[in-house]
């Protein structure tokens, strides 16, 4: 397919939702040929965003069961009234069996991305870990590069394995809900460590006693733990998303930690940062699968699988022949013993 890059940019800065969501599976393709010109338009909207300021990236993470779906509806609705475009990204685990996703968060936020003021994109997470997908980074670069100034990247939601999600964002949002054993997690430096922001979810009816408590421990917790953003101090709020309570409150402290991380003056380096280790996760992200599929290393996999079948083979010095075969590869002039 030819890429007009030029008229794809205008169209998307013009504010073209059609020629957004194009410009989207553009850069989510491996074909190398869109690859290519997925660059060209990323080099564009790039020179866009240099100035940090206009938006705010979080990421929102949580056990499944959390809400996170309700909740970033709710807060994107609220965020409209306030006057901010809304830009979601929403990470769908893929099936280690099909290596497919459903896709189907547009569907759970049926409001919101009925707005003309919101853009929801679904995205696979692949065989990346830590949160995000294999192409996160670009979508928020698309995003912001059009005008949407709240961005809010719904991850896997697979624990503590998450800390990608946190060097790819300005703010982390951990949201959990009371009385699901969640609470204890609060005392470990696990993810919670990471959270700039805990939102106690559905705070209502029954839940809503376990939800002060939930809040009293996590406040606890956060006491023994040092705030990983300069001048930010861990926030814990509760909202109930089902029933739009606390909403307004928890929209507060995020428009309050964009404020005060620009005030800091640490926007600038924060992107810069998140530039750098982006740049070397998405090489060894690629380099790893490159590597994985070459023929010489593929032929002595499949080797070592049917071996290990038959066991008649270590797997312990199959693993070192091939990662052997891995060096030699990778440094063809230099004998290895």
């Amino acid at each position: 397919m030819h890429w007009d890059i030029e008229h794809l940019f205008k169209q998307i800065v013009d504010g073209n939702r059609v020629a957004l969501g194009r410009a989207m599976t553009l850069v989510e393709s491996d074909r190398p040929e869109d690859r290519t010109e997925a660059v060209k338009l990323l080099e564009r909207c790039e020179s866009q965003n240099q100035v940090p300021g206009h938006a705010i990236r979080f990421a929102i993470s949580g056990a499944p069961g959390a809400g996170k779906s309700t909740l970033i509806e709710a807060l994107g609705l609220a965020a409209i009234e306030r006057g901010h475009k809304v830009g979601v990204i929403t990470i769908d685990p893929s099936s280690s069996i099909s290596h497919g996703s459903i896709l189907g968060d547009k569907s759970r936020m049926s409001g919101l991305s009925s707005s003309p003021l919101a853009f929801i994109r679904s995205s696979p997470a692949g065989s990346v870990l830590g949160g995000m997908g294999r192409r996160s980074q670009e979508l928020m670069t698309l995003l912001e590069c059009v005008g949407y100034d709240l961005i809010l990247v719904e991850t896997v939601g697979v624990g503590q394995s998450e800390h990608t999600a946190w060097q790819f964002t300005d703010g982390f949002v951990l949201v959990v809900q009371p009385g699901a054993g969640d609470e204890l997690q609060g005392i470990k430096r696990g993810i919670t460590e990471l959270a700039d922001i805990v939102i106690i979810n559905k705070a209502d009816g029954a839940m809503t006693d376990l939800a002060k408590l939930a809040k009293s421990q996590y406040q606890t917790a956060m006491q023994f733990f040092s705030s990983l953003r300069p001048g930010w101090t861990q926030k814990t709020v509760t909202c109930s998303a089902l029933e739009q309570k606390g909403i307004g409150e928890v929209l507060d402290v995020l428009e309050t930690f964009k404020d005060i991380r620009l005030h800091s003056g640490t926007a600038a380096l924060s992107r810069l940062k998140q530039k750098e280790t982006w740049l070397r996760w998405t090489l060894e992200t690629s380099a790893h699968d490159m590597l994985i599929q070459h023929p010489e290393i593929r032929h002595k996999l499949a080797q070592a699988h049917h071996d290990i079948e038959e066991n008649s083979v270590s797997v312990f010095k199959t693993a070192f022949d091939i990662e052997r075969a891995i060096h030699t590869l990778l440094n063809p002039l230099v004998p290895r013993t």
